[in-house]
């Protein structure tokens, strides 16, 4: 059976294969396009909401945590530390954080990244509320500037962000003194605001102090404000008692700075922003740097210059005029003798002229008269001498005043500064005056003076030796005979007396007689008064010596 099967399908024709055209979309394809389209689209959105990432390089990583230490603006969080690495020095650490969408606006060269932690300064206490939260990245946000996406993060916060309204000034001052950043700065003992830095200025002799005075207070700052240095206690010792002046007491710990815009006429407009200011050491010194015109004048002490420093006051009569500028001790070679040259800084705006001013304009014309004024002065006595300023500390100044009788002196015009003649300290004078009254006391022949009062002294006590023995010799044999011829000049006395009387009788007899008008009346008047009065000094005579009869002897004692 199998074999005509064969037969026959071997002569009859296969039939021919038909292609039919079929689709070639299936269904099942949508299934991975679908699943590649979310994927894209989950791939668009995670890349379209995801914030730039950045690197920020501290000294240290402590209190940052890779995964979970934000990045924060106003306590708004802004992203999150990615992971964190050391630098291929190992010298700071390296810090990869991913910030939010629309942050890379913020992203400037010019802003700032910290870590905010609890601190504990001199007048402030910060982030506290990290205790319990832990730390965070801090940012100031500055959108002016270029594009940056690495950035040196800052140790201690800045005093100052970006969106506080105020405005920047710079101080200049010889010396940074204990200000600090963060010192408050004062107008009228009220904080107006802080310094924000320091450096050395570029010519290495000044420090260029930077502050930030806020709105609105920053439009009290003028051209002509002064700025001083409110540090520490100010305290002036004067006729009038004590003074003690300070800002504040947080000044006392952490210095500050105050400023005053002098009132006048004119209405003065905010100073510009950046506007550079002299800082001035204390309020005082804001006043004598107002003085401009100053002269230079050389003086030579031989005395001791103990307690004179520079700084000194250079007084006239009481009334500061200047300062002592420099001390110095040279040794002439040439006639070898050591000297204490002292510059003093006199400044001619502290004088008020009367008469014929000056013209201050011509510089030429105003030297001439100075040194003819000068020399006036010191031709009528005008010397440099020093004083004790202080009788507590020491302290001296230097004291001009006039000294008439002082020796003839003039100005040396022909050194580098002119040198004014001196005179010795009141002190000085009084050791000089005893030092010669000494020579004259050494050369005085103090033996010999000693020799003859020693030959005086005997003499005189051999004189009162033979005094006292003819005091004896006269008591004992003269007294006797002395009362005796007493006596007898008492009788006579009485005698005396009768016979006046008897004779004034008989010439006031003779008067009735004769003519009131008579010479020869007058003349007998004028002897008979004078007879009574020589009888009357006769009778104190006698009343004398009776009372002290050593008269005969020795004389009328006075």
């Amino acid at each position: 059976m199998s074999e005509p099967y064969l037969e026959k399908t071997a002569t009859e024709p296969l039939p021919e294969v038909v292609l039919e055209q079929r689709s070639r979309f299936s269904l099942v394809w949508l299934i991975p396009l679908v699943a590649l389209a979310i994927g894209a689209w989950l791939a668009y959105k995670t890349y379209s909401e995801q914030g730039p990432t950045i690197t920020i390089t501290f000294n240290t990583a402590e209190g940052l945590e890779a995964g979970k230490t934000k990045l924060k603006y106003k306590n708004v969080e802004f992203g999150q530390v990615d992971h964190i690495t050391l630098n291929e020095d190992l010298s700071q650490v390296i810090v990869t954080a991913k910030l939010v969408k629309g942050a890379e606006r913020y992203l400037t060269d010019k802003t700032r990244f910290w870590v905010e932690r609890a601190r504990v300064s001199a007048g402030q206490v910060s982030g506290l509320s990290t205790l319990f939260a832990g730390a965070y990245i801090a940012i100031d946000p500055v959108t002016e500037g270029q594009r940056a996406y690495a950035f040196k993060g800052l140790e201690t916060p800045p005093p100052i962000t970006a969106d506080t309204p105020g405005s920047r000034f710079t101080l200049r001052a010889a010396e940074l003194g204990s200000l600090d950043i963060g010192s408050p700065v004062y107008f009228r003992a009220i904080k107006v605001g802080q310094v924000t830095s320091y450096r050395l200025a570029n010519n290495g002799q000044d420090v260029e102090i930077k502050i930030f005075i806020n709105a609105p207070h920053d439009q009290l700052v003028h051209a002509d404000t002064r700025f001083w240095n409110a540090s520490g206690l100010d305290v002036t010792l004067d006729a009038s008692g004590v003074k003690i002046d300070t800002a504040s007491v947080v000044s006392l710990m952490i210095g500050g700075v105050a400023f005053e815009t002098p009132v006048s006429l004119e209405t003065g407009q905010p100073a510009e922003p950046s506007t550079v200011f002299q800082l001035y050491p204390n309020r005082q010194s804001i006043k004598e740097g107002s003085y401009v015109r100053k002269s230079y004048w050389l003086l030579h002490f031989t005395s001791s210059v103990r307690g004179l420093t520079v700084g000194a006051p250079v007084e006239y009569r009481g009334i500061r005029i200047g300062q002592v500028i420099d001390i110095k001790l040279e040794l002439d070679l040439n006639e070898v003798i050591a000297r204490i040259p002292v510059l003093i800084e006199i400044e001619s705006d502290r004088l008020r002229w009367i008469g014929n001013a000056p013209d201050y304009d011509n510089e030429r014309e105003f030297k001439k008269f100075q040194k003819h004024l000068w020399n006036q002065l010191v031709a009528k006595g005008l010397r440099a001498q020093l004083k004790t300023g202080n009788l507590l500390t020491g302290a001296l100044i230097v004291d001009l005043d006039v000294y008439p009788d002082a020796p003839a002196q003039t100005i040396v015009w022909g050194k580098s500064y002119p040198e004014l003649p001196t005179v010795p300290t009141s002190l000085e004078e009084i050791r000089n005056v005893l030092t010669r009254i000494l020579e004259k006391l050494q050369r005085l022949p103090l033996e010999e003076i000693g020799e003859d009062l020693r030959k005086s002294l005997a003499s005189l006590r051999q004189t009162a030796a033979e005094t006292e023995k003819l005091t004896r010799t006269l008591n004992t044999s003269a007294l006797p005979e002395v009362t005796a011829t007493l006596d007898r000049l008492q009788k006579t006395l009485a005698a005396a007396e009768k016979s006046l009387q008897a004779g004034e009788k008989t010439l006031i007899t003779a008067e009735e007689t004769l003519a009131k008008d008579s010479p020869l009346q007058r003349e007998t008047q004028r002897t008979l008064k004078e007879l009574s009065a020589a009888a009357r000094s006769f009778r104190l005579l006698m009343d004398y010596l009776e009372r002290h009869p050593e008269a005969l002897i020795q004389g009328k004692t006075r």
